[in-house]
Protein backbone atom coordinates (compact mmCIF):
# COMPACT_ATOMS: atom_id res chain seq x y z
CA UNK A 1 0.00 0.00 0.00
CA UNK A 2 1.07 3.26 -0.57
CA UNK A 3 2.17 5.66 1.81
CA UNK A 4 -0.37 8.68 3.35
CA UNK A 5 3.09 10.92 2.01
CA UNK A 6 3.10 9.21 -1.45
CA UNK A 7 -0.90 9.84 -1.28
CA UNK A 8 -0.61 13.81 -1.02
CA UNK A 9 2.09 13.34 -3.67
CA UNK A 10 -0.24 11.62 -6.17
CA UNK A 11 -3.08 14.11 -4.98
CA UNK A 12 -0.86 17.01 -5.51
CA UNK A 13 -0.51 16.03 -9.34
CA UNK A 14 -4.25 16.16 -9.77
CA UNK A 15 -5.00 19.65 -10.43
CA UNK A 16 -1.96 20.11 -12.96
CA UNK A 17 -3.49 17.08 -14.92
CA UNK A 18 -7.11 17.96 -15.19
CA UNK A 19 -6.59 21.90 -16.52
CA UNK A 20 -4.24 19.97 -19.12
CA UNK A 21 -7.21 17.94 -19.94
CA UNK A 22 -9.90 20.58 -20.48
CA UNK A 23 -7.39 22.48 -22.65
CA UNK A 24 -7.03 19.83 -25.09
CA UNK A 25 -11.17 19.01 -24.64
CA UNK A 26 -11.36 22.55 -25.90
CA UNK A 27 -9.16 22.60 -28.47
CA UNK A 28 -10.86 19.53 -30.02
CA UNK A 29 -14.32 20.91 -29.59
CA UNK A 30 -13.29 24.37 -31.32
CA UNK A 31 -11.74 22.42 -34.25
CA UNK A 32 -14.50 20.54 -34.66
CA UNK A 33 -16.74 23.49 -35.20
CA UNK A 34 -14.06 24.97 -37.38
CA UNK A 35 -14.19 21.74 -39.89
CA UNK A 36 -18.18 22.00 -39.25
CA UNK A 37 -18.09 26.17 -40.73
CA UNK A 38 -15.51 25.01 -43.56
CA UNK A 39 -17.94 21.96 -44.48
CA UNK A 40 -20.04 24.55 -44.54
CA UNK A 41 -18.31 26.86 -46.81
CA UNK A 42 -17.29 24.67 -48.99
CA UNK A 43 -21.37 22.75 -49.43
CA UNK A 44 -22.24 27.12 -50.14
CA UNK A 45 -19.47 27.73 -52.35
CA UNK A 46 -20.46 24.56 -54.94
CA UNK A 47 -24.05 25.28 -54.24
CA UNK A 48 -23.27 28.98 -55.38
CA UNK A 49 -21.09 27.45 -58.35
CA UNK A 50 -23.53 24.80 -59.76
CA UNK A 51 -25.76 28.19 -59.69
CA UNK A 52 -23.76 30.19 -61.62
CA UNK A 53 -22.91 27.65 -64.24
CA UNK A 54 -26.50 27.51 -64.93
CA UNK A 55 -27.09 30.82 -65.19
CA UNK A 56 -23.92 31.14 -67.54
CA UNK A 57 -25.11 27.87 -69.69
CA UNK A 58 -28.33 29.42 -70.71
CA UNK A 59 -27.53 32.44 -72.61
CA UNK A 60 -24.28 30.83 -73.51
CA UNK A 61 -25.96 27.73 -75.88
CA UNK A 62 -28.34 30.26 -77.14
CA UNK A 63 -25.38 32.20 -78.37
CA UNK A 64 -23.76 29.44 -79.83
CA UNK A 65 -26.92 28.46 -81.87
CA UNK A 66 -27.68 31.47 -82.92
CA UNK A 67 -24.12 32.70 -83.87
CA UNK A 68 -24.04 29.44 -85.88
CA UNK A 69 -27.19 30.14 -87.89
CA UNK A 70 -26.11 33.18 -88.55
CA UNK A 71 -23.46 31.27 -90.90
CA UNK A 72 -26.07 29.63 -92.87
CA UNK A 73 -26.02 31.51 -96.38
CA UNK A 74 -29.61 30.67 -97.19
CA UNK A 75 -30.70 32.41 -94.10
CA UNK A 76 -32.84 35.21 -95.42
CA UNK A 77 -32.44 39.12 -94.45
CA UNK A 78 -35.59 38.90 -92.03
CA UNK A 79 -34.18 35.87 -90.05
CA UNK A 80 -30.84 37.53 -89.56
CA UNK A 81 -31.91 39.79 -88.17
CA UNK A 82 -34.24 37.77 -85.65
CA UNK A 83 -31.06 36.01 -84.84
CA UNK A 84 -29.41 39.46 -84.01
CA UNK A 85 -31.65 40.37 -81.84
CA UNK A 86 -31.18 37.23 -79.68
CA UNK A 87 -27.78 37.69 -79.29
CA UNK A 88 -28.42 41.16 -78.13
CA UNK A 89 -30.75 40.28 -75.62
CA UNK A 90 -27.94 37.54 -74.28
CA UNK A 91 -25.15 39.54 -74.64
CA UNK A 92 -27.36 42.14 -72.27
CA UNK A 93 -28.37 38.84 -69.83
CA UNK A 94 -24.42 38.03 -69.55
CA UNK A 95 -23.76 41.84 -69.09
CA UNK A 96 -26.70 42.48 -66.09
CA UNK A 97 -25.18 39.05 -64.24
CA UNK A 98 -21.59 40.45 -64.36
CA UNK A 99 -22.49 43.84 -63.49
CA UNK A 100 -24.98 42.07 -60.42
CA UNK A 101 -22.26 39.65 -59.31
CA UNK A 102 -19.61 42.34 -59.31
CA UNK A 103 -21.57 44.37 -56.98
CA UNK A 104 -22.33 41.65 -54.69
CA UNK A 105 -19.05 40.86 -54.39
CA UNK A 106 -17.59 44.58 -53.39
CA UNK A 107 -20.15 44.89 -50.91
CA UNK A 108 -19.29 41.58 -49.08
CA UNK A 109 -15.40 42.45 -49.53
CA UNK A 110 -16.25 45.95 -48.30
CA UNK A 111 -15.01 47.49 -51.34
CA UNK A 112 -18.27 49.63 -51.59
CA UNK A 113 -18.35 50.87 -48.11
CA UNK A 114 -21.42 52.60 -46.64
CA UNK A 115 -21.04 56.39 -46.39
CA UNK A 116 -24.09 56.81 -44.22
CA UNK A 117 -25.35 60.87 -43.79
CA UNK A 118 -28.37 63.04 -43.31
CA UNK A 119 -30.32 63.12 -46.35
CA UNK A 120 -34.00 64.03 -47.68
CA UNK A 121 -36.22 61.07 -48.57
CA UNK A 122 -38.74 62.20 -50.32
CA UNK A 123 -36.20 63.92 -52.44
CA UNK A 124 -34.32 61.09 -53.45
CA UNK A 125 -38.06 59.02 -53.84
CA UNK A 126 -38.57 61.50 -56.63
CA UNK A 127 -35.15 61.76 -58.32
CA UNK A 128 -35.44 58.00 -58.86
CA UNK A 129 -39.21 58.04 -59.97
CA UNK A 130 -38.17 60.61 -62.60
CA UNK A 131 -36.15 57.40 -63.98
CA UNK A 132 -39.14 55.45 -64.62
CA UNK A 133 -41.11 58.85 -66.40
CA UNK A 134 -42.35 56.70 -68.99
CA UNK A 135 -44.36 54.35 -66.24
CA UNK A 136 -47.50 54.96 -63.93
CA UNK A 137 -46.01 55.35 -60.38
CA UNK A 138 -47.69 57.08 -57.48
CA UNK A 139 -45.90 58.81 -54.78
CA UNK A 140 -47.17 58.80 -51.45
CA UNK A 141 -44.87 60.69 -48.25
CA UNK A 142 -46.05 60.78 -44.93
CA UNK A 143 -46.32 64.46 -43.96
CA UNK A 144 -43.49 66.07 -42.45
CA UNK A 145 -41.33 63.21 -43.13
CA UNK A 146 -38.41 63.68 -41.44
CA UNK A 147 -34.04 63.23 -42.81
CA UNK A 148 -32.84 59.79 -42.40
CA UNK A 149 -29.61 58.53 -42.00
CA UNK A 150 -28.17 56.27 -44.67
CA UNK A 151 -26.13 55.97 -47.86
CA UNK A 152 -28.00 57.98 -50.47
CA UNK A 153 -26.46 56.25 -53.47
CA UNK A 154 -26.84 52.93 -52.18
CA UNK A 155 -30.90 53.72 -51.26
CA UNK A 156 -31.53 54.25 -54.79
CA UNK A 157 -29.72 51.29 -55.85
CA UNK A 158 -32.63 49.46 -53.79
CA UNK A 159 -35.67 51.69 -54.78
CA UNK A 160 -34.34 51.41 -58.23
CA UNK A 161 -34.38 47.72 -58.08
CA UNK A 162 -37.70 47.22 -56.16
CA UNK A 163 -39.47 49.38 -59.21
CA UNK A 164 -37.81 47.73 -61.95
CA UNK A 165 -38.79 44.57 -60.34
CA UNK A 166 -42.55 45.74 -59.38
CA UNK A 167 -42.70 47.15 -63.56
CA UNK A 168 -41.02 43.70 -64.58
CA UNK A 169 -43.91 41.48 -63.03
CA UNK A 170 -46.81 44.05 -64.11
CA UNK A 171 -47.86 42.84 -67.24
CA UNK A 172 -51.18 44.47 -66.88
CA UNK A 173 -49.69 48.21 -67.02
CA UNK A 174 -51.38 49.00 -63.51
CA UNK A 175 -50.11 51.89 -61.31
CA UNK A 176 -46.98 51.43 -59.00
CA UNK A 177 -47.25 52.56 -55.59
CA UNK A 178 -43.94 54.03 -53.37
CA UNK A 179 -44.47 54.92 -49.92
CA UNK A 180 -42.87 56.36 -47.17
CA UNK A 181 -43.76 57.10 -43.67
CA UNK A 182 -43.08 56.87 -39.67
CA UNK A 183 -43.74 53.35 -38.91
CA UNK A 184 -42.51 53.47 -35.67
CA UNK A 185 -40.27 55.50 -33.40
CA UNK A 186 -36.46 56.29 -35.13
CA UNK A 187 -37.53 54.42 -38.42
CA UNK A 188 -39.07 55.25 -41.76
CA UNK A 189 -40.79 52.40 -43.92
CA UNK A 190 -40.08 52.80 -47.61
CA UNK A 191 -42.16 50.41 -49.83
CA UNK A 192 -43.21 49.43 -53.24
CA UNK A 193 -46.59 47.90 -54.54
CA UNK A 194 -47.74 46.89 -57.44
CA UNK A 195 -50.59 44.99 -58.25
CA UNK A 196 -49.29 42.37 -60.91
CA UNK A 197 -47.87 38.65 -60.66
CA UNK A 198 -47.33 38.00 -57.08
CA UNK A 199 -45.20 35.65 -55.66
CA UNK A 200 -46.51 31.95 -54.93
CA UNK A 201 -46.31 31.18 -51.45
CA UNK A 202 -44.32 28.11 -51.71
CA UNK A 203 -41.35 30.25 -53.63
CA UNK A 204 -41.51 33.06 -50.98
CA UNK A 205 -38.93 32.03 -47.83
CA UNK A 206 -36.45 31.39 -51.35
CA UNK A 207 -37.31 34.68 -52.15
CA UNK A 208 -33.69 36.58 -51.22
CA UNK A 209 -31.70 33.66 -51.88
CA UNK A 210 -29.10 33.89 -54.50
CA UNK A 211 -30.10 33.07 -58.16
CA UNK A 212 -33.09 32.13 -56.80
CA UNK A 213 -35.89 32.67 -59.32
CA UNK A 214 -39.86 32.21 -58.99
CA UNK A 215 -40.54 29.11 -62.32
CA UNK A 216 -44.30 29.74 -62.99
CA UNK A 217 -46.35 29.68 -66.28
CA UNK A 218 -47.11 33.28 -65.85
CA UNK A 219 -43.88 34.63 -65.97
CA UNK A 220 -41.63 32.03 -68.19
CA UNK A 221 -41.05 34.67 -70.67
CA UNK A 222 -39.57 37.48 -67.90
CA UNK A 223 -36.06 37.11 -67.59
CA UNK A 224 -33.49 37.98 -64.63
CA UNK A 225 -30.06 36.77 -62.68
CA UNK A 226 -31.42 36.29 -59.22
CA UNK A 227 -29.91 37.70 -57.55
CA UNK A 228 -31.08 41.65 -56.98
CA UNK A 229 -33.44 40.91 -53.91
CA UNK A 230 -30.02 38.98 -52.26
CA UNK A 231 -28.22 42.61 -53.40
CA UNK A 232 -30.58 44.46 -51.96
CA UNK A 233 -30.81 43.09 -48.58
CA UNK A 234 -27.33 42.89 -48.19
CA UNK A 235 -27.25 46.82 -48.98
CA UNK A 236 -30.14 47.79 -46.37
CA UNK A 237 -28.46 45.47 -43.71
CA UNK A 238 -25.23 47.02 -44.27
CA UNK A 239 -26.96 50.50 -43.14
CA UNK A 240 -28.77 48.81 -40.21
CA UNK A 241 -31.84 48.52 -41.87
CA UNK A 242 -34.51 45.83 -42.78
CA UNK A 243 -35.91 44.27 -45.35
CA UNK A 244 -39.23 42.12 -46.23
CA UNK A 245 -42.15 41.78 -48.82
CA UNK A 246 -45.67 40.76 -48.47
CA UNK A 247 -47.11 39.43 -51.67
CA UNK A 248 -49.94 37.13 -52.91
CA UNK A 249 -49.64 35.46 -56.17
CA UNK A 250 -52.02 36.86 -58.89
CA UNK A 251 -52.46 39.93 -56.84
CA UNK A 252 -49.19 42.24 -56.33
CA UNK A 253 -46.23 42.78 -54.21
CA UNK A 254 -45.56 44.90 -51.67
CA UNK A 255 -41.26 45.36 -50.89
CA UNK A 256 -40.40 47.36 -47.92
CA UNK A 257 -37.40 48.71 -46.18
CA UNK A 258 -36.54 50.48 -42.96
CA UNK A 259 -33.86 53.30 -42.53
CA UNK A 260 -33.25 54.96 -39.40
CA UNK A 261 -34.36 58.45 -38.85
CA UNK A 262 -31.19 61.00 -38.77
CA UNK A 263 -30.67 62.87 -35.13
CA UNK A 264 -29.91 65.56 -36.56
CA UNK A 265 -30.80 67.44 -39.17
CA UNK A 266 -28.34 68.95 -41.79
Amino acid sequence: MFSSANDRSISALLPAVEPEWNTADQDLIQAFQENQTLREHILQHAQLMQLLTHQLATPLTALNGAVHILGEPSLTLEHRQEFLDVIQQKLYSLTNLLRDLMALRNVETGKIATQPINFCLETLVKEVIAEFASYLVRVQCGAELPQVWGDRWQVSQVLVNFLSNAIKYSPNGQAIEVSATVKQSGWVEIGVQDYGLGVPAADQPHLFNRFYRVKHGDRQNIEGTGLGLSLCKLLVENQGGKLGFESTHGAGSRFYFTLPIALTST
